[in-house]
């Protein structure tokens, strides 16, 4: 019972034992009684039950959100001035459909190269997979080291980072090429954030749609 009670009726049964000199639990079953203003107390303690359970899952989620902030935060901490940076973004519109790319490197000097461009026909996941790959062949033209590659892809990022025998079967392809590129940069690793963090990629993945919707404008005047 006492758990399912609220601080001012705790408070309200110490005093109430005190002044009447009887234990704090009969009090607080008598002002228990008076919330429930004659009703049924069964009831009352079962609506502060359900209470109880709804305020603890929503502190749980706010505790498992804080949690994944600091662990991206201390991510982010990790990275050296030292370090090589990558984002990449893939989509296709619609899914399966045209697929664009955008991807940027940013280098420790403060040099920057980005990617934009259409694909053609695919999915969502193919479309992410190619993004990666131009973002690999980049940083082997660049010989990155020590460099982290950023994506909201947990298709592509968790298809990596899986056992043989868990990866996605039509991705395999795509798979072993990155992996194969993976190899020739030295302390690369790859980490998923949220699309919120993933900003510039996905922008000039969208630019790429917007030159090929313009193209296909002016091939129709011109026609």
């Amino acid at each position: 019972m006492e758990n399912f009670s609220v601080h001012r009726e705790r408070v309200a049964a110490r005093r109430l034992a005190q002044r009447e000199g009887i234990s704090v639990p009969l009090a607080l079953e008598r002002i228990l009684m008076e919330s429930a203003h004659g009703g049924d107390l069964a009831m009352l303690l079962e609506n502060r039950r359900k209470q109880v359970s709804l305020l603890n899952e929503i502190k749980q989620k706010k505790h498992a959100i804080s949690k994944q902030k600091h662990r991206l935060k201390m991510e982010a901490k990790q990275t050296s001035q030292s370090t090589w940076c990558g984002w990449f973004d893939g989509s296709a519109k619609p899914n399966p459909g045209l697929c664009a790319i955008g991807a940027v490197l940013s280098a420790p000097d403060g040099r920057r190269w980005e990617i934009n461009r259409t694909i053609g026909y695919g999915n969502s996941s193919t479309a992410e997979y190619h993004a990666l790959l131009a973002l690999l062949e980049l940083m082997r033209e660049q010989a990155c080291q020590d460099a982290v590659i950023y994506g909201d892809s947990r298709v592509v990022i968790d298809d990596l980072h899986a056992d043989a025998i868990k990866t996605a079967h039509s991705l395999t392809d795509y798979r072993l090429q990155a992996n194969a590129l993976i190899q020739q940069l030295p302390g690369v690793r790859i980490v998923w954030i949220p699309r919120a963090r993933n900003h510039d990629a996905d922008a000039l993945a969208e630019l790429a749609f917007a030159k090929s919707m313009h193209n296909v404008k002016d091939e129709k005047v011109i026609n």
